[in-house]
């Protein structure tokens, strides 16, 4: 249950296809990045995902047309294998949402931690501050819901897009 929640992915899949045609295949359908724009300068890409290759590994993200901070960013690393190729992928954030998420969720944790000591010791009920004490709860919830299906529903796509193109079935998930 918890792992649906957490905004990574670690997956194997298995290919009939050698390394180097699997190589090929992604060098066919990734791009390199371009730096963005704004408004109607905005950039578009040809090809579904945006990234580099280095040898046997690569480094992507999916090429979209919206903004999504939390959009997976997923490295690869082809290996040889018997009867085809095994492809080792894992989906995080970028560290910089990464940093960031910690943090806030970090800091509204803490006072969470204090409403409820505060619910418990203060009688924070009957005070002032009366329901204004279950802020920090609903931003607990909010930042997780938000970082949960941002990365989710991308990473979701991204496993069925992979399949497609290192034509390949997951194996472990």
């Amino acid at each position: 249950m918890i792992k649906k929640l957490l905004p990574f992915e670690k997956l194997v899949y298995h290919s009939t296809l050698s390394k180097e045609e699997l190589i090929n295949h992604l060098q066919n359908e990734i791009e390199p990045e371009k730096s963005f724009g704004f408004g109607a300068h905005r950039t578009s890409y040809s090809k579904p995902y945006i990234g580099k290759i280095y040898a046997a590994r690569f480094e992507i993200k999916k090429a979209i047309n919206y903004r999504n901070s939390f959009l997976p960013i997923i490295k690869g690393d082809i290996k040889n294998d018997i009867n085809g190729s095994k492809i080792n992928i894992n989906m995080g954030l970028p560290d910089f949402i990464k940093a960031f998420m910690i943090l806030w969720l970090g800091g509204v944790s803490v006072a969470c931690i204090g409403g409820i000591y505060s619910l418990f010791f203060a009688d924070a009920i009957n005070s002032e501050t009366g329901p204004f004490i279950f802020i920090p709860f609903a931003m607990l919830l909010f930042g997780i819901a938000m970082v949960s299906f941002g990365f989710k529903t991308e990473s979701q796509k991204s496993i069925k897009d992979l399949e497609e193109i290192l034509q390949a079935k997951v194996i472990e998930e």
